[in-house]
């Protein structure tokens, strides 16, 4: 019998590699999904390969490694990341706040900086879409809705939903990144950040581990 268990951000590493191995131990054949957040976090604040997030993954090799020494004969261990993160320089942040034609017939600014879902006033859809175009320029992927249900970006379309996409959807390229300071503050401070479709964010390695 297959049985699942799941682990998300345990209070320590240690007890999240003591629950892993415990779940193992547990039943002959089982699946076992550990979660540990800590590396998105310190991405998110001091940056991709700064120092802090170089120790922090440290930590997280150590992790995999003990779990890797419990692993019971024939089983095999996976390690991966929900996905990448680039960093984005001060400069780089293009602040919507700043600029007011991307506030322009525009209702409410969704999504995160790397992937801003713009929710337009009724009938001024095609002059977002527009103006977002010419002012981000090569800064971001900028498509309709339906255009960027039609170029896969939001996988099989599930028409039951897709009005939850804003009526223009910015993907920033590079290490651009669209900020709102006024009611992001947090998130617009971030060094690192995620969540459109450069290979740095979406091709995220995996590596396996088969026990001897």
């Amino acid at each position: 019998m297959l049985r699942g268990a799941e682990y998300r951000a345990a209070s320590t590493m240690g007890a999240l590699a003591a629950e892993s191995v415990a779940a193992l131990e547990s039943s002959e054949r089982v699946l076992v999904s550990a979660y540990h957040g800590d590396l998105d976090a310190v991405g998110h604040r001091f940056g991709v390969s700064s120092p802090a997030w170089t120790y922090q993954l440290s930590h997280v090799d150590r992790l995999a490694e003990q779990i890797a020494q419990a692993l019971p004969f024939g089983a095999v261990l996976y390690v991966t990341a929900d996905h990448g993160m680039v960093n984005v320089a001060p400069e780089d942040k293009v602040d919507a706040d700043l600029v007011p034609e991307l506030r322009a017939g525009v209702a409410l600014l969704g999504g995160e900086p790397r992937a801003r879902h713009v929710y337009a006033r009724p009938g001024a859809a095609a002059d977002v879409l527009a103006v977002w175009r010419e002012v981000l320029g090569e800064r971001a992927w900028v498509a309709s809705r339906d255009e960027a249900i039609s170029y896969g970006w939001f996988g099989p379309p599930d028409y039951s939903v897709t009005d939850r996409i804003g009526d223009v959807v910015a993907a920033a390229t590079g290490t651009s990144a669209i900020v709102a300071p006024h009611a992001e503050p947090k998130e617009s401070g971030f060094t690192g950040q995620h969540g459109s479709l450069t290979s740095a964010e979406q091709l995220v390695p995996m590596l396996a581990y088969a026990a001897p």
